[in-house]
């Protein structure tokens, strides 16, 4: 895989742009989920990094501030070059697809059961 080149930063003007860009970065990022797989040996398949790259898109979809969506698309644009040029560490890209931390229990009730369960 080519190395990905860095780009100069731009502002979008408009939200129809703004969305435009964020389109071109999630096709940038959903055609290498199968490079990202080979080149760090993940023992993920391919649909699975496809569905968390979904999910991050997703997590900021509502998002209507031009300025916002110019700093969130520079990020994924910096992640994405990271990624493919291999200037991460595996654990960096693993960090994306571990589960988050079970919640602890907060009320009486709800320690006094989990202490009896375990």
């Amino acid at each position: 895989m080519p190395l990905l080149p860095s780009v100069v930063t731009s502002s979008s003007g408009s939200l129809i742009n703004a969305r435009k860009r964020a389109l071109e970065l999630y096709k940038l990022w959903y055609k290498a989920a199968p490079d990202v797989v080979e080149l760090y040996y993940l023992d993920i398949p391919t649909r699975r990094v496809r569905q968390r790259i979904r999910q991050e898109f997703e997590k900021n979809r509502n998002i209507n501030d031009v300025n916002v969506i110019d700093v969130l698309l520079f990020k994924g644009r910096i992640e994405l070059e990271e990624t493919i040029n291999q200037w991460k560490q595996i654990t960096h890209v693993l960090q994306y697809f571990e589960e988050p931390f079970a919640k602890k229990p907060e009320t009486f009730m709800e320690k006094f059961l989990n202490s009896n369960s375990s």
